[in-house]
């Protein structure tokens, strides 16, 4: 997916400017390229969340319009308020067709596990992978059949067939999804309940018997 952002060229400012420009509404962010020096911009906050939510779950690229000059990017890294979870700090990389990217993709889980038709649960412990490769080699997604899985199975990331071009460092033995065994929970039987209520009323009578020669007394 490519998206057409609206930037604003600014100066390199210092924590007090950045915070200023928050105030107005707006993102600072840096585009940076291989061996270039990094070009400082400001984003309308509003306007970039809007395309920035079109992109959730999928591979995007930001195309920039800078002063006649087009610039084709993807996020490399986001700053985000550790309350607010606004955006306070981006960081875009350019795309250079000759060289090599690193990127998140998503993993796309496909089909019905047969597990959690006998009461399991489905665990998904990644929903993207980091990869490396050409930007033309980039996929959309990385597609994960879970169908066979039954009560207790799992997929790891050596089993997962990248394409060509594409790898990633990802520990082989890393579990990507599983199949987990239903919880067993405790239960209390009606029996055992009134068997206790018994018990108590049995012992507070001996002890009403046991305090009458006292009272006669």
């Amino acid at each position: 997916m490519n998206i057409k952002i609206e930037a604003t060229l600014r100066e390199k400012g210092k924590k007090s400017d950045l915070n200023n420009y928050r105030r107005k509404g707006f993102i600072p962010a840096v585009i940076y390229g291989e061996g270039k020096v990094g070009i400082n911009i400001l984003l309308n906050k509003i306007d970039f969340m809007k395309n920035y939510k079109k992109s959730i779950g999928e591979v995007a690229f930001f195309d920039f319009d800078l002063s006649g000059k087009k610039i084709s990017t993807f996020i490399k890294e986001k700053q985000v308020h550790p309350v607010s979870r606004d955006f306070v700090h981006i960081d875009f990389m350019e795309l250079h067709k000759g060289t090599t990217i690193t990127l998140e993709v998503p993993l796309h889980y496909k089909g019905i596990a047969e597990g959690t038709k006998e009461g399991g649960a489905l665990e998904i412990l990644h929903h993207t992978l980091e990869i490396s490769c050409l930007p033309k080699d980039i996929p959309d997604e990385i597609e994960i059949d879970v169908t066979n899985l039954k009560i207790g199975d799992s997929i790891h990331f050596r089993e997962i067939e990248l394409s060509e071009g594409v790898t990633s460092s990802m520990t082989e033995a890393t579990t990507l999804v599983a199949v987990r065994a239903p919880k067993k929970e405790e239960v209390v039987e009606e029996v055992e309940a009134i068997e206790g209520a018994t018990t108590e009323g049995e012992a507070t009578e001996g002890e009403a018997e046991t305090s009458e020669p006292d009272a006669a007394e």
